[in-house]
């Protein structure tokens, strides 16, 4: 219980609590969805409403991520790696990737 996600209201009222298994050292926030990143994992949605659950499965990553950013058109995701490389995932349904 040393990581954890916590979701409130603009009246600051809690809404809901996700246990993380690591620190997040990204983080992208859209109408839908929150985007995290962390030193092993890429991206992990969790949808926005309360309560906070994951959307899809996180990708495994070698390198520790520093940024996230979501598209304009929100069918991809632009992944920064702490080497310098940029990965980009599609996010979308595989029609629209």
């Amino acid at each position: 219980d040393r990581f954890a996600l916590h979701l409130y209201s603009v009246n600051g009222k809690h809404l809901s609590t996700v246990p993380l298994d690591e620190e997040v050292t990204a983080m992208c926030l859209t109408e839908d969805f929150v985007v995290l990143g962390t030193m092993q994992w890429v991206p992990s949605h969790l949808s926005s409403s309360a309560p906070l659950q994951a959307a899809v499965p996180p990708v495994p990553m070698r390198v520790p991520v520093h940024s996230v950013s979501v598209t304009k058109e929100k069918s991809h995701i632009l992944v920064g790696l702490e080497d310098g490389k940029l990965i980009v995932v599609g996010a979308g349904q595989p029609a629209e990737v």
